[in-house]
């Protein structure tokens, strides 16, 4: 895994969770039929489509920083002279 970093619309995981949410959204507006399970469907997929983006882009991001937390208290640490006791 490389340490490049795209943009969230960039990546195939927005893409397909696009295709996802937009597939959802024509079932849900009832263009493949009137049948009620047909739009409940199309709704559920919608809804954990942009769901299911929204919280892998929010655990990447809080991994991301943890991990500048994590090497900025590292440099803190060797910035400052050991405790004496």
């Amino acid at each position: 895994m490389g340490t490049d970093k795209k943009q969230g619309w960039k990546t195939t995981e927005f893409w397909l969770n696009a295709v996802g949410l937009v597939a959802g959204l024509i079932m849900g507006s009832g263009a493949f039929g009137d049948s009620q399970w047909t739009q409940l469907v199309g709704g559920i997929i919608a809804a954990v489509c942009g769901t299911s983006y929204t919280v892998g882009r929010s655990m990447v991001k809080g991994r991301e920083a943890l991990g500048a937390a994590h090497v900025e208290g590292e440099v803190v640490k060797k910035s400052q002279p050991p405790k004496q006791f």
